[in-house]
């Protein structure tokens, strides 16, 4: 089964994307950018369809993860979309700096979450 990557210090975020996908994917949760990077260094990125990234974590935050992802050309094996509370559209052009797909913003609703994920994937099927 294909993998999704919710990289998020809040678990809503987590169960909402397996509650969406349940049976399609295999949603796998990080807690905060180290438990998502660890994810990435130790798994077969084959069966990684996408990441879902919070820009805000705890321990290392979700531009760390951009710049690992970027320093290690991971973009087109890996294909991000940010989640993320920030209303700043610093932070999210920033963001936009690097080869992510898209970017969501909080409050969201479980369609909201399935279609930026649907998108993410979509990109990676192109590739």
């Amino acid at each position: 089964m294909k993998t999704i990557i919710v990289a998020d210090d809040s678990s809503i975020i987590l169960n909402v994307a397996k509650k969406a996908f349940d049976g399609e994917y295999n949603v796998v949760g990080a807690a905060n950018g180290e438990e998502a990077i660890k994810y990435i260094e130790t798994n077969n990125l084959s069966d990684v369809v996408g990441m879902l990234l919070d820009l805000n974590m705890p321990k290392v935050d979700g531009y760390q993860v951009l710049d690992y992802l970027k320093t290690r050309n991971l973009f087109k094996t890996v294909p991000v979309s940010i989640i993320t509370g920030e209303d700043d559209m610093e932070n999210i052009s920033k963001a936009f700096e690097y080869p992510i797909i898209d970017v969501l913003k909080k409050p969201f609703t479980i369609d909201n979450v399935r279609k930026i994920i649907e998108k993410t994937i979509s990109i990676s099927e192109i590739n």
